[in-house]
């Protein structure tokens, strides 16, 4: 059966070959075509400023919570047996599209995980949502500072 497989595949391809061959044969030979000029080097589109995420360590962060800056946890629930920052409101990344309500876009808002992927995730979606005071938290709960 694989003998007959290999067989039918490698006449195939003496077929195709010869098809090509046959057809470059009978087509004349064309003259050259001048290429186009390559167009002039466009500058760079600007960044959209709204995919351009704001970073801050632990250490602003927590600067900014004590002036009333908002911790918004956005790890699984079950992951906060690990230990939160204080007053954090937690809504997983998952759900934070359906909760944009509970973010207030009043205040600045300091986004962290477990290590820093998914509260980047969650940041850009607040950004896209009108969210100009949202922070993502670098490192995420692994790099809290612990006392």
């Amino acid at each position: 059966m694989n003998k007959l497989m290999m067989f039918a595949f490698a006449g195939m391809f003496l077929m195709a070959g010869c098809n090509e061959q046959k057809a470059a044969e009978k087509a004349p030979e064309a003259a050259p075509v001048a290429q186009p000029a390559p167009a002039p080097a466009q500058p760079a589109a600007p960044r959209n400023i709204v995919d351009e995420v704001k970073n801050i360590d632990w250490n602003k962060a927590m600067e900014m919570n004590a002036s009333g800056a908002m911790y918004l946890d956005v790890r699984n629930p079950d992951e906060l047996n690990d230990g939160y920052a204080p007053h954090a409101v937690n809504i997983p990344l998952s759900e934070l599209k359906y909760r944009l309500a509970e973010v207030p876009k009043d205040k600045d808002v300091l986004v962290y995980c477990r290590s820093g992927r998914r509260s980047e995730a969650a940041t850009l979606i607040l950004m896209r949502n009108g969210y100009d005071r949202a922070y993502n938290v670098l490192g995420g709960f692994l790099a809290y500072p612990k006392k």
